[in-house]
């Protein structure tokens, strides 16, 4: 018996940096059929649906089965391999981004340990299965099944790690100011977001950043008003009410502190 496989490749003229699929597809495998020892450029994940078989990487080996999906991250040297008297079904997704490594940390997944155990009913499997249904799919259609698939493989990411809540802490703040980098922000207004008060925040920030929350702020929308001034035509003024200045000294005083020189010589340089 031959391997039975589908495969599909998406298309965009818009291809996104935060997270993107770039191949998917499906192979029932004949048995002992394998793959590797090779290393790939992009992130993929493949879910066991029928079957059992071999994943290796770092020098460990495992025996896997219907339920379980192995991770393979780029640059990585793996070899898989179908079990001889019962091989598997499986579907896979490559993909890669910005967000993909955020992504799997929240899945539980890494180099370390790279295989998910899905849950009851398997929705993470039923999630990639719906990808691969699809088929040959418009690429707005496949963004969408795809966040399907994150929402499951990440559905216990929040709230249930309480290892490290000072950790925690901070990735929500900086997540907040992110966010809010265009109002009037104050370290209060983070910690009340955060719920808790100013001086832990300050504190753990200390701990985990090696900076103080207001420096964080503050860098944050110096960086980004460089970036405006550097890639788009609006003027200095624009560019500091678009990350909450109104007082122009003021601006101008963090700017030159933060990178050495004035807005309009910064504009000039770049230029």
């Amino acid at each position: 018996m031959s391997n039975q496989k589908s495969c599909y490749f998406p298309y965009t003229r818009l291809v996104p940096t935060d997270i993107y699929p770039v191949e998917y597809g499906e192979e029932q495998c004949q048995s002992g059929h394998a793959f590797g020892p090779y290393v790939r450029r992009n992130y993929l994940l493949h879910y066991i649906y029928s079957g059992e078989g071999y994943f290796k990487c770092n020098d460990r080996e495992y025996k896997l089965h219907k339920g379980q999906m192995f991770l393979i991250e780029p640059n990585q040297l793996t070899y898989y391999k179908a079990d001889d008297n019962n091989p598997w079904l499986y579907r896979w997704l490559e993909f890669n981004g910005s967000m993909a490594p955020g992504i799997l940390k929240a899945a539980g997944l890494s180099s370390a340990s790279p295989i998910y155990n899905d849950r009851d009913n398997f929705p993470a499997g039923t999630a990639l299965l719906d990808i691969l249904q699809g088929g040959d799919m418009r690429f707005e259609e496949l963004m969408q099944k795809l966040w399907a698939l994150i929402a499951a493989l990440t559905a216990n990411a929040n709230g249930t790690d309480s290892s490290d809540p000072g950790q925690e802490y901070v990735s929500k703040a900086e997540s907040f100011i992110k966010i809010n980098v265009h109002e009037k922000l104050t370290v209060t207004d983070v910690a009340e977001y955060i719920g808790i008060n100013r001086s832990y925040l300050t504190r753990l920030f200390k701990l985990y950043k090696n900076t103080s929350p207001q420096q964080y702020i503050i860098s944050l929308k110096i960086n980004t008003a460089a970036h405006y001034l550097k890639n788009t035509g609006i003027s200095i003024t624009e560019a500091a009410q678009s990350v909450g200045y109104t007082d122009m000294p003021v601006f101008s005083k963090a700017f030159k502190r933060q990178l050495g020189c004035s807005p309009m010589q910064w504009r000039r340089f770049h230029k």
